[in-house]
C-alpha cells in the first residue's frame, strides 16, 4: 500500500528506553522484521471535542456521541546501532523531543529529493520578528524560482519528488526534524527503508546541489544550547566582554526616550543610561554571582519615554549578543537565539565588511546625545543639511519614508543610526537601499527632497544616466565602544545584502563610525 511514512532518527548513543516518554507509552511488543529486532507500541486514546460542552444538556442528545477513539503507533527499528522511530497517528507524542536528531529530515530530503522537482519550501528570515513563510509553485521547479535569499533566510523544510523515481509511482519526500516520504510500504520493508534513510542522512551530496544550506543554521538541540549558554555566562562571570555585549533588541524612538534603566530601587529615582553597555549594566545592577541564564531571562532592562515613564523593557537575555567559538565552529547569539555559522560563509561576510571604504568625513562626537538631537546639532544647512524626519511619498506606494538623515556638501547621502542589535541596524541598511531605489525610479522623489532643502544651501542634482554616480551612500553608526567600527555578525550579513544592491545600482557605499567623545 502507498502511505505517508513519518520517521525520526534518535540521537546516537541513546537507547530505546531513554528515547521514549514513559508516561505516554503503551506496552512494548517485541517483533522481528526480516531478522531485524524492533519494538512496536500501539495505544488507544479517547477524547471529546471542547465544543461538545455546548450541547451536553440538550435532551435527546447522548453525551457518548461526542466521545471519539483514536489509535497511535510507534515502530522503533535498530539499524547499525541507530534507532529509527516510525510514527503513526499521534505516535510522535511517545518520543522525548530532546532525544531526536535535529535536522535529520531536512538533510535526508535534500539528498533524496530532485533539486529540479521541488514542490514547496519553508523559510524563516533572520529578524527580531521572524517572517516564517511557505512558498509553493503550481508545478515542480528549481529552488531558484522560490526567490530564496541564502544570506538572509534559513531553510526550514523542503518538499520534493524523489530523484530517479518512476513517474507512475513517484515518491514525494519532505522534512525538517522528521522525514515524511510518500511511498509504497509493507511491514517487511521498514528495515530497508530505515537503511535507505540512514544512507541519505550520511550522504553529503546535498552540498553540491545546495552549497548555501549550511551557511546559517538555527540551533535547537537542547544539550548544545545549554553548552553555548554556559560558555556565554562564563564570559560574563569572568568579566571578559570582548565577544559578548548588550544592545536594544528593537528600534528605539529616540524622539520619545529618556533612557534605559538597569534597576529600580524603592524610594529612589531611576538612573537613566542613554545607551546599553554591558560593563555598566553589571556594575549598576549588581547581579548575584555566578550569573546564570535563568537570571538573565528573569531580570529586565527597562526603557523610559520622554516623560520619564516606564514603557516596558526586555529580559536581559534578549538583549545579549555573543560570538562564540566552540569545537571548531562559530556560534552567534542574536535576539535570544543561537545560530551556527559556516566558517567559509563567515569569512566571506567579514571580508566584504572589511573591504568597504571608511568614510573620510569628520563627524563630530555625539557626546551621549540622542540620534535626532545629534543630527539637528550638526546640520548647519551648509556642510550638512537635515533630512531626518523629512518625509517623502513615492508615487503609487501609499507609504512615506525618510530619504536619508543628512545630505553633505560633498555629495553624500548619509544614513545615521545609533548602535543596536542586528534587527535595529537592518533598519538603517534597508532605509538606504529602498530610498536609493526610489530615487532611481521615481522622478518625484528628487523634487520632494529638494522641497525639504529650500532653506539650506544644498540641493540634490541627480542624473540617473551619470556613470560613475555623482553621489555616494554613507552608512554612519553612533557607537560608544572605542576602536574601529564593530557590528554584530548578522548586521554584517544584512549590510552585505543591501550594500551589494546599492553597488549594483552604481553607487559607492562607505561606512562611518561616530564616536561618543
Amino acid at each position: 500500500m502507498k502511505l505517508n511514512v513519518v520517521c525520526y532518527l534518535i540521537k546516537a548513543g541513546v537507547n530505546e528506553e531513554d528515547a521514549l516518554d514513559k508516561e505516554k507509552l503503551s506496552k512494548r511488543t517485541p517483533i522481528e522484521i526480516n531478522g531485524t529486532p524492533c519494538g512496536l507500541y500501539i495505544k488507544k486514546t479517547h477524547s471529546e471535542p471542547k465544543w461538545s460542552k455546548l450541547f451536553n444538556n440538550i435532551n435527546g442528545i447522548d453525551p457518548n456521541i461526542f466521545r471519539s477513539e483514536s489509535v497511535k503507533g510507534l515502530l522503533v527499528v535498530n539499524i547499525e546501532n541507530r534507532l529509527f522511530a516510525f510514527t503513526f497517528g499521534h505516535g510522535r507524542s511517545m518520543l522525548k523531543s530532546f532525544m531526536v536528531e535535529r535536522g535529520f529530515g531536512l538533510r535526508v530530503t535534500l539528498n533524496l529529493g530532485d533539486s529540479d522537482q521541488i514542490k514547496s519550501i519553508d523559510k524563516s528570515t533572520l529578524e527580531k520578528v521572524s517572517l516564517n513563510t511557505r512558498s509553493q509553485t503550481s508545478k515542480n521547479t528549481n529552488v531558484n524560482d522560490f526567490d530564496f535569499e541564502f544570506d538572509q533566510e534559513i531553510l526550514k523544510s523542503i518538499c520534493a519528488v524523489v530523484e530517479d523515481s518512476d513517474t507512475e509511482s513517484s515518491e514525494v519526500v519532505s522534512g525538517c526534524d522528521s522525514v515524511s516520504i510518500n511511498t509504497e510500504i509493507e511491514l517487511d520493508i521498514f528495515p530497508d527503508l530505515a537503511k535507505r534513510l540512514l544512507v541519505a542522512y550520511r550522504d553529503d551530496k546535498y552540498q553540491q546541489k545546495y552549497p548555501w544550506v549550511d551557511f546559517i543554521q538555527f540551533v535547537s538541540d537542547p544539550s548544545l544550547l545549554q553548552q553555548l549558554n554556559e560558555e556565554m555566562v562564563k564570559l560574563l562571570n569572568e568579566g571578559r566582554y570582548d565577544d559578548v555585549w548588550i544592545s536594544p533588541p528593537e528600534v528605539i524612538d529616540y524622539n520619545d526616550f529618556s533612557g534605559f534603566v538597569y534597576n529600580i530601587r524603592k524610594g529612589q529615582s531611576p538612573c537613566f543610561h542613554s545607551e546599553l553597555d554591558l560593563s555598566t549594566y553589571i556594575a549598576k545592577s549588581k547581579p548575584r554571582k555566578p550569573i546564570t541564564v535563568d537570571a538573565l531571562k528573569r531580570r529586565e532592562i527597562l526603557k523610559f519615554n520622554a516623560e520619564e515613564k516606564n514603557i516596558g523593557g526586555w529580559p536581559v537575555f534578549h538583549c545579549m549578543n555573543c560570538e562564540l567559538p566552540l569545537n571548531d565552529e562559530t556560534y552567534i547569539l542574536n535576539d535570544g537565539k543561537w545560530y551556527r555559522i559556516d566558517s567559509e560563509f563567515s569569512g566571506s561576510v567579514n571580508n566584504f565588511f572589511n573591504s568597504l571604504d571608511r568614510c573620510q568625513i569628520e563627524f563630530p562626537p555625539y557626546n551621549g546625545m540622542k540620534e535626532g538631537e545629534y543630527l539637528r546639532k550638526i546640520a548647519d544647512g551648509e556642510n550638512f543639511a537635515l533630512l531626518d524626519q523629512q518625509w517623502i511619498h513615492p508615487k503609487g506606494t501609499g507609504n512615506r519614508l525618510e530619504f536619508c538623515d543628512l545630505l553633505s556638501q560633498c555629495d553624500a547621502f548619509i544614513h545615521v543610526k545609533k548602535y543596536g542589535s542586528s534587527s535595529v541596524l537592518s533598519h538603517l541598511f534597508s532605509q538606504a537601499s529602498v530610498a536609493t531605489d526610489f530615487l532611481l525610479n521615481d522622478p518625484s522623489v528628487q523634487e520632494q527632497v529638494n522641497k525639504h532643502l529650500e532653506e539650506t544651501y544644498l540641493s540634490v542634482n541627480f542624473n540617473s544616466e551619470d556613470n560613475p554616480r555623482k553621489y555616494r551612500i554613507v552608512l554612519a553608526i553612533m557607537q560608544k565602544n572605542a576602536g574601529d567600527l564593530h557590528l554584530p555578525f548578522f548586521s554584517k550579513v544584512n549590510l552585505r545584502h543591501h550594500a551589494r544592491r546599492l553597488i549594483n545600482m552604481g553607487f559607492k557605499v562607505e561606512l562611518a563610525k561616530i564616536n561618543i567623545s
